[in-house]
């Protein structure tokens, strides 16, 4: 199995790698850091990779410039980049927020994951709600991929 994460946190991007190795075993994993980063990884990587992809992003890799502005919806930027482009790799989005703010209201993940299937149906696969003190996600990323 292949895996790009795209993930800015590297607490959170360790926790997920470790998860997956104890699931699966040997496993390849590329990572990016930024919407610009993971953009220049999507172009380069086969098909199988799946994807694993944060909701808020910065624009830029932190150490190769000013880190650009924080996108909150960097993760639907990298969704829409791939559909433009065709690509058809399966995403997980892996969110540490309960709740979104859109406009001048929070939405649950139910209603962003309905929104996400209606958007990305051909590449969006799951969402997942990652939480440090809870290990109930893991086992929601285990069998999310396994049905890949």
């Amino acid at each position: 199995m292949k895996f790009l994460i795209i993930e800015d946190d590297d607490y959170k991007k360790n926790k997920i790698i470790d998860c997956i190795t104890d699931a699966f075993g040997e496993v390849e994993f590329k990572c990016a850091k930024s919407v610009n980063s993971a953009v220049i990884l999507l172009e380069t990587i086969d098909s199988d990779y799946i994807v694993l992809l944060d909701m808020s992003l910065p624009t830029y890799d932190l150490d190769s410039s000013s880190g650009g502005r924080p996108q909150g919806f960097g993760g639907i930027e990298i969704l829409r980049n791939m559909e433009f482009f065709d690509l058809s790799n399966k995403v997980i989005i892996i969110t540490q927020y309960e709740t979104i703010p859109i406009g001048n209201k929070e939405v649950d993940l139910e209603q962003i994951q309905s929104d996400l299937e209606n958007e990305f149906g051909d590449i969006f696969h799951d969402l997942i709600h990652f939480n440090v003190v809870s290990d109930t996600w893991k086992s929601k990323l285990v069998d999310s991929i396994t049905e890949l």
